[in-house]
């Protein structure tokens, strides 16, 4: 997973978009009942208002997965409606965040297999209207409930969050595990989102381990002083965040810490 700073997103939205935006939500709030609403949200119009926000985007923003930093590996990348627009799947009674269906700050670019729910022979995941929280008792169910919404803490990891991507780790293998000494909160938190956006299927973890071998590779030419600056360089723009599974090139690099060159690379003093 990747940390998004919001400030990048607000200043590319156009005066339009977010004019547009607004008449929508409007249009939401004066809807008369929930199948109106829903009707509202199936319209090509809206759909229309989620693509743009995406063509808005800086390039650097759309390289590839918010959540699982995939590109080509895992499809497409949609809008994903962080708080589910159309109900929730822990709160059975509830009738989905619509009112925030038209807000930029609950949208996050998720791959297909990220932000639907797809079922195989070894794993199953991928968000679909799935969003857990640590306190449930504060859930915000209507659009006056302003101060609930504020306070809701998701039980799982956010692209939005700037702690959260510390979090996820990975074990040789290239399967996702919670950080080492992680608390019992944050291991729930992590292991929640492996499920939620299906962070353990077979061709990303695969690809994973791919960057392990690349890192212990390109530290063994260090190590051997072989062609030392190309090694750094390689190493250097597999850590950066636009580059597809930089967290993990991160995770394996840090297992090399001891060396100078290494610290170099991930700014470690």
């Amino acid at each position: 997973m990747r940390w998004i700073c919001k400030d990048e997103i607000e200043e590319c939205l156009k005066q339009a978009w977010r004019e547009m935006a607004e008449q929508a939500k409007a249009e939401l709030i004066d809807a008369p009942d929930n199948e109106a609403r829903k009707a509202i949200l199936r319209k090509s119009a809206s759909s229309n208002i989620w693509r743009e926000f995406y063509n808005l985007l800086p390039e650097n923003l759309k390289k590839k997965c918010w959540y699982c930093e995939a590109e080509e590996i895992r499809s497409d990348m949609p809008i994903d409606h962080f708080r589910p627009k159309n109900k929730v799947k822990e709160e059975e009674e509830h009738d989905g965040y619509w009112w925030l269906a038209f807000d930029w700050d609950n949208y996050r670019c998720a791959c297909a297999f990220c932000n639907s729910r797809r079922v195989f022979d070894e794993t199953q995941g991928g968000k679909a209207c799935h969003f857990p929280l640590e306190n449930p008792e504060q859930r915000a169910f209507t659009p006056g409930d302003h101060d609930k919404l504020c306070n809701e803490r998701p039980n799982f990891l956010d692209p939005f969050n700037i702690d959260d991507e510390k979090l996820l780790w990975f074990d040789n293998d290239g399967i996702p595990t919670p950080k080492p000494g992680a608390s019992a909160e944050q291991k729930k938190k992590v292991d929640n989102s492996i499920e939620i956006f299906h962070l353990h299927e077979t061709r990303i973890v695969r690809a994973r381990n791919k960057v392990r071998l690349e890192v212990e590779d390109l530290v063994r030419k260090i190590k051997n002083n072989e062609n030392v600056p190309s090694a750094k360089a390689k190493l250097r723009r597999m850590v950066r965040d636009t580059e597809k599974l930089s967290r993990a090139a991160v995770v394996y690099l840090r297992e090399h810490r001891e060396l100078p060159e290494v610290k170099d690379i991930l700014n470690i003093d």
